[in-house]
């Protein structure tokens, strides 16, 4: 697939553009909500303390540890 962005001269083009994607030939992307959409990391930076982060860390590296010393 190839994204491409094309500038509208009038409304008929906006149209044909739309009968195209009825026809599933294309596919519209509005460039506009793509912007106001926030990352999810950005959302998410600083909900937690580096030192928390870490703390998380080392219990996730134990319990893997824990994993692979099981006896079944």
């Amino acid at each position: 697939m190839k994204t491409i962005t094309v500038e509208l001269r009038n409304n008929n083009a906006l149209r044909l553009l739309k009968d195209l994607e009825r026809a599933n030939i294309i596919r519209l992307l509005d460039k506009e909500e793509e912007k106001e959409k926030p990352r999810l990391s950005a959302s998410l930076r600083g909900a937690i303390t580096k030192e928390r982060a870490n703390e998380l860390n080392d219990q996730i590296n134990q319990m893997r540890e824990e994993w692979k010393d099981r006896s079944i």
